[in-house]
């Protein structure tokens, strides 16, 4: 390790600190094997819930699926652009092959915390996923924007029951530089014993808002705390509740 501006550098936190989100890639790109092997062998060795590994991946290597997953996310162009596209489900469908093996009743698929549990899985591996690209000189870039055509993904992808598209990942080389976006204040997202108060909160939200547009990112159109205003006044996927649950999720309504 070693000091950089006061903070305690290695490579590891270099990769980590100078993450960002690139939506342009360079086209025909693709990777080599062992540097796919390499990633993919990171995402399978994130923590999980009682080493469950609820969570599986599917590499989108048919061009002519890739490009029929970009025509249902036309906002979402870098999908067809990269060289690597990775879907991330939440997968509880071999717990339930554990299930049938040991003939249990799988009460508890349904609940709200079996999700969480499937989801915390799938975004460690994910995560990992992205650490590993990024270490190795790729670009990455999540599009959770999948999840308002998880009923296409399911029929185009086979997927069972207690199974869920929730993101994507895009991995390749970027065709622009992105800057660095900043982050929340510290003060915000991180403190000792104590939630902090609303009016420390608001503070720090006015300060990051006007961080955000002195940044001047283009993508961003809506000052900060109106994006999220706007945002969470209407459900972004409306249909996937009835969806889950007919996928074996968020039956238990007690």
């Amino acid at each position: 390790p070693f000091a950089h501006n006061g903070a305690i550098m290695n490579p590891t936190i270099h990769t980590l600190t100078q993450h960002r989100t690139y939506r342009q890639f360079q086209t025909a790109e693709t990777l080599p094997t062992e540097h796919l092997q390499a990633i993919i062998n990171s995402a399978r060795q994130a923590p999980s819930w009682m080493n469950g590994q609820h969570y599986s991946i599917i590499n989108i290597s048919d061009p002519a699926l890739r490009q029929h997953i970009v025509s249902l996310q036309p906002n979402n162009p870098q999908i067809g652009e990269c060289a690597v596209y990775l879907i991330f489900l939440a997968d509880l469908h071999r717990a339930d092959l554990c299930r049938q093996a040991y003939e249990g009743t799988f009460a508890a698929a349904g609940t709200a915390d079996a999700l969480i549990t499937a989801v915390s899985d799938a975004s460690f591996a994910a995560q990992n996923a992205v650490i590993a690209a990024e270490s190795l000189g790729y670009a990455t870039c999540y599009t959770g924007g999948i999840r308002q055509v998880a009923r296409e993904l399911v029929e185009l992808l086979g997927l069972p029951s207690h199974t869920f598209p929730l993101y994507g990942l895009c991995i390749g080389t970027p065709a622009v530089e992105m800057p660095v976006k900043p982050r929340l204040p510290e003060h915000t997202v991180y403190n000792h014993n104590r939630y902090p108060s609303d009016t420390v909160l608001q503070e720090g939200l006015a300060q990051y808002e006007a961080t955000l547009i002195a940044f001047g990112e283009a993508r961003e159109k809506l000052p900060y705390r109106d994006k999220f205003a706007r945002y969470y006044s209407r459900p972004y996927t409306p249909h996937n509740s009835r969806l889950m649950q007919s996928l074996g999720w968020l039956t238990d309504t007690e």
